[in-house]
């Protein structure tokens, strides 16, 4: 897996040794957000000189956001850096059309970034997702945080360890991640959107830090030990809180999975601590995120109201309660995220669903044009582009039949799907673009016309090929919107 070794920066080999050695067992996997710039290099690269001795298995992630022209081509130089590093690597692009929306395009690309990150480690299996953040990030970070007005949450900066994520090179600074790389004999890749000062961590970077290095030097360490101090003082509140708030796992609450917690006791709380308690029932419960901060203003709301408590929190998670317990719960129903690759012609299973998806090659029929919930045909498919079965992401976007580019939220609303549905509902997508939403629509660039041998996209039930035959080919009626 590793390539020829050159000058060996120690300092960074023995980091990443030792980060991973009292972490991972043989055979582990570790997924690596690969950018190919110059710290995911050095991290790609320091793991593929160590990954023999720690018996453990390396694949690369890169996701091209393609919200610049230059993307493309960055993307392509990444998949190269990591075929020369040696490294398997995993590309998937962003549909162009999507749009960042109210979120902003660094929060729209971060959220997207994760959301690919943790998909494809659910599929690869990988034990830790790891990003080549370091002490400069962290105390660029804590300005940033600074500057919007965070409290100890946001002071606390990033975490080491964070689940299955981790960032090995957090105690190590750039000049040292960057000594590094000179001894790899690679070259890296060169983002120009790194230097867009309207970007706020890029003007921290470029003009504020080091502006406060030459003014004070060492800023940039102490920043970073404020994070840790921050970091600290979390846990200890949150040591105080758990007997305070009787905090425990309700797995057999009906139907859902969660945590519950003292209502009367939170509510009892000081301002400042309720976000802590709140972070701590979200982890108890097992839900990756916290809340938002709309989503806990709600709450408070409805906390102060009195009575019964019923809120949405994202992602499939809900508040409930009465006048003595506040629960997070999340319904057996909700799949959650997931993501699977299709290998054109072939099918695959979506476990969360009970189900599959097949796309094969077929002759066109009269079917096809009326609409089927389980079934489309589709044309313009190149096998050859990654196709990915998956359910819907925040920011989505698709060109129905016969109309412009629209929300996907809005078009699932318009055709009246139930909430409830929308997150259990396979989206087939081809090279980043929604092709087809079962029962619901597909994209207008895979229209059929005049062919006579299309791709037919199906979902396979147990039992299905007595129960629910394919359509006639003389089947009639009227094209699918």
């Amino acid at each position: 897996m590793a390539g020829p070794r050159r000058s060996q920066p120690r300092t960074l080999l023995q980091t990443l040794q030792r980060f991973f050695a009292r972490r991972t067992s043989t055979g582990d996997l570790v997924l690596v957000a690969f950018s190919g710039g110059p710290d995911s290099t050095a991290l790609l690269w320091g793991l593929g000189q160590v990954a023999g001795d720690l018996g453990i298995e390396l694949h690369a992630a890169h996701l091209d956001h393609r919200l610049d022209p230059d993307s493309g081509r960055r993307a392509n130089a990444a998949c190269k850096l990591a075929d020369e590093i040696g490294v398997p690597l995993t590309l998937e692009r962003l549909d162009p059309d999507s749009e960042p929306g109210d979120e902003g395009v660094e929060a729209f690309a971060r959220d997207r970034r994760y959301e690919f990150l943790d998909g494809l480690a659910d599929r690869l299996g990988a034990r830790f997702v790891a990003t080549a953040h370091h002490a400069d990030d962290q105390a660029e970070t804590v300005l940033l945080r600074m500057l919007y007005g965070s409290g100890l949450d946001g002071l606390g900066a990033m975490r080491e360890v964070r689940g299955r994520l981790v960032r090995p090179l957090l105690g190590a600074s750039r000049g040292e991640i960057r000594h590094a790389l000179d001894g790899s004999g690679l070259e890296p890749v060169t983002d120009p959107t790194n230097l867009v000062l309207s970007t706020p961590r890029n003007a921290i970077r470029e003009r504020l830090l080091p502006h406060l290095e030459s003014a004070e030097p060492g800023t940039a360490a102490r920043l970073v030990r404020l994070a840790t101090a921050a970091r600290g003082a979390r846990r200890a509140i949150e040591r105080r809180l758990l007997p305070v708030l009787s905090l425990r796992r309700e797995a057999a609450v009906p139907g859902c999975s969660g945590a519950a917690l003292d209502r009367r006791a939170l509510q009892a709380l000081p301002a400042p601590l309720v976000p802590a308690a709140l972070g701590l029932l979200h982890a108890q419960a097992g839900a990756r995120y916290p809340a938002s901060a709309a989503a806990r203003s709600d709450l408070l709301r409805q906390l102060h109201a009195g009575g019964a408590l019923g809120c949405d929190c994202g992602r499939g998670w809900r508040w409930e309660g009465n006048e003595s317990t506040l629960r997070l719960v999340k319904s057996a129903s909700s799949p959650g995220e997931f993501a699977y690759t299709l290998k054109v012609p072939g099918s695959v299973e979506v476990p969360e669903l009970g189900f599959g998806i097949r796309l094969t090659r077929g002759k066109a029929a009269r079917w096809m044009f009326r609409g089927h919930p389980d079934r489309a045909g589709l044309a313009n498919i190149d096998p050859k582009k990654h196709v990915l079965v998956r359910n819907r992401r925040p920011g989505d976007r698709i060109k129905p039949l016969g109309g412009g580019w629209r929300r996907l939220k809005d078009l699932l609303i318009d055709r009246r799907v139930p909430r409830h549905e929308r997150d259990r509902k396979p989206l087939l997508v081809i090279d980043g673009e929604i092709a087809w939403v079962p029962g619901v629509t597909i994209g207008e660039r895979f229209r059929l016309r005049d062919q006579d041998t299309v791709w037919i996209a199906e979902i396979e039930r147990r039992g299905s090929s007595e129960e629910n035959p394919p359509p006639s080919a003389s089947d009639r009626g009227s094209k699918e919107r």
